[in-house]
């Protein structure tokens, strides 16, 4: 195969996907343009093919009316001439010569030609002048060409055209009257008229009507197409941009944009189709706006239900660790008080003997040692044992209240541990504004609260480290925060920390009182104390006591 044979078959695939790609993209580009464009895109190709259909047709029907007139019109010039000729045969027994020089000249015909058959004229008519004129007349006016002898052979009318040039060649037939001098059946050819007409005066004056036709239809066309086009973009265009734009604004969650601006008046006039739609279009807008705001009602109203739901959980949840811990600290303190008050009279007996025995020891050094330290921890379990009883009475005892400026108690407290916290690394904070508001209380319980505070702060930090006590006034109380930067309290023992008898310190170094104590004590106040840890970063004390004037209790 030759390498021009090769190469078709190459850029064949190339071709048709080159037209392919174009094709797509104008169907892209098509698909992305507005509706009222592919409308007048649709219309004016419509409006060209139908200009261009009338012209062909009007064309056609235009030609096919002249070729019918010019039929008409050589079939009653041949009709004429024939009547002529046969009046002049009837009358004169010839036909004059020049009659027929004249039929030649008019100006209807570009020319004329007056064919003759044999015309068999009678014997007793025949003479030798006229047999001379017959013999002429066969010489010159026989016929030129093939359709001329078709015609005069048929006997029937030929109609030809050429451009402009139209050619009727229309056959004589006899008649009972040409038998006076013929002697020819009716019907026979005697002869034909050749026409030669020219349509070029009739073709200019018909292409100057077109024109002039084509000129108003198409200013018409124009008009019409404007008119259709401004009436489209106001009745139908621009309704249905409104509605996209409308569509686009809701979908972004705009519910305020009105779809229809109506004028004043126009609101239940005009209700063709797209106005229908927009209304109703509009009306849902609206009816779904109000959907949304009664929605955002029900759950703006929910939510401030769930709200006081979950403050009323808390609450009650705070409510109830309150009463338990007040049911533990009632029974726990009457069960101290039971036992130290059985406890207390032994101690007391065992501590008088034992102050008897020392004071009889003199000489024996090493016995009086031995007995001074039972004479201590007796004293030390004298002192545990009136504790316990002292929490008791305290917590079903009215405390005689007094005036506490926590301020000055709680500078007090700091510099009184700041030099023994120094010993063990632990440096105190203490950050409180120049005045705090006056508590009606016990000062020694509240000193009692905070040292007790200090003191775990300063257990759970055993390598050192800090304790922050910070003290503002807020809302009618006084708030204190204890912090510090220890080992932190692990999260399943938050919740027992305040409980009697429990204690998370690996050395004996108490009972597990103090914040028993402590939280009794902050009860006694009709204060609140809470507690938040993260272990290894520290924990924090939260006390809120009411200020004197808040107390409700």
């Amino acid at each position: 195969m030759s390498g021009m044979g090769i190469l078709p078959l190459i850029l064949r695939p190339r071709i048709g996907n080159f037209f392919e790609k174009r094709h797509n993209t104008h169907m892209n580009v098509l698909h992305h343009l507005p509706l009222s464009r592919k409308v007048i895109l649709g219309i004016v190709p419509l409006f060209l093919v139908f200009i261009s259909l009338s012209v062909v047709l009007q064309n056609h029907f235009q030609e096919q009316a002249m070729f019918e007139q010019a039929q008409l019109s050589a079939h009653t010039y041949a009709d004429i001439i024939k009547e002529a000729m046969v009046s002049m045969m009837v009358n004169n027994l010839e036909v004059d010569e020049s009659f027929l020089e004249r039929v030649n000249t008019l100006a209807q015909f570009d020319s004329l030609h007056i064919l003759v058959n044999n015309l068999n004229l009678r014997e007793e008519l025949l003479t030798p002048r006229r047999a001379a004129r017959i013999e002429t007349k066969h010489k010159t006016l026989r016929p030129h060409d093939d359709l001329e002898r078709n015609a005069l052979e048929r006997g029937q009318a030929i109609f030809t055209r050429n451009g402009d040039q139209f050619r009727a060649v229309i056959p004589f037939t006899a008649t009972r009257v040409c038998q006076k001098c013929h002697a020819v059946p009716v019907g026979y050819t005697l002869g034909a008229t050749d026409l030669h007409i020219s349509f070029a005066r009739v073709s200019q004056a018909a292409a100057g009507n077109w024109k002039r036709s084509l000129l108003i239809f198409f200013a018409f066309t124009v008009i019409a197409m404007t008119v259709a086009v401004l009436m489209f973009r106001r009745f139908v265009s621009k309704p249905i941009e409104g509605l996209v734009e409308a569509t686009n604004e809701i979908n972004k969650g705009n519910l305020e944009f009105t779809i229809v601006q109506w004028d004043a008046g126009e609101r239940g006039g005009s209700q063709d189709e797209l106005r229908f739609l927009a209304e109703r279009f509009d009306e849902m807008r609206q009816s779904l706006k109000e959907k949304i705001t009664q929605l955002d009602q029900v759950n703006r109203h929910l939510s401030e239900r769930n709200i006081e739901l979950e403050e009323a959980l808390v609450r009650l949840r705070r409510a109830q660790e309150v009463l338990v811990r007040t049911e533990r600290l009632a029974v726990t303190g009457t069960m101290t008080a039971q036992l130290s008050h059985e406890i207390n009279n032994p101690i007391h007996n065992v501590h008088s003997l034992l102050e008897s025995s020392l004071r009889k020891m003199d000489g024996n050094a090493q016995a009086r040692e031995l007995i001074e330290v039972a004479l201590e921890e007796v004293a030390r379990m004298a002192k545990l044992t009136r504790q316990m009883l002292d929490f008791y009475r305290g917590s079903v005892v009215d405390m005689e209240k007094e005036s506490v400026n926590m301020r000055d108690l709680l500078v007090e407290i700091v510099r009184a541990n700041e030099q023994s916290l120094a010993q063990r690394h632990v440096d105190i904070v203490l950050e409180v504004p120049p005045a705090l508001p006056v508590l009606q209380g016990s000062s020694d319980k509240l000193k009692q609260v905070v040292l007790n505070l200090i003191l775990n702060a300063r257990d759970a930090m055993p390598d050192g480290g800090r304790i922050t006590i910070r003290a503002l006034a807020e809302l009618g109380n006084v708030c204190i925060d204890v912090a510090d930067t220890g080992i932190g309290i692990p999260p399943d023992h938050l919740v027992r920390i305040f409980d009697p008898f429990f204690t998370t310190k690996k050395e004996v170094s108490g009972v597990g009182l103090g914040l028993f104590v402590t939280y009794g004590i902050v009860q006694q106040h009709k204060g609140t104390i809470n507690v938040m840890s993260t272990v290894g970063k520290g924990t924090t004390f939260s006390i809120r006591f009411p200020t004197e004037g808040n107390d409700h209790g």
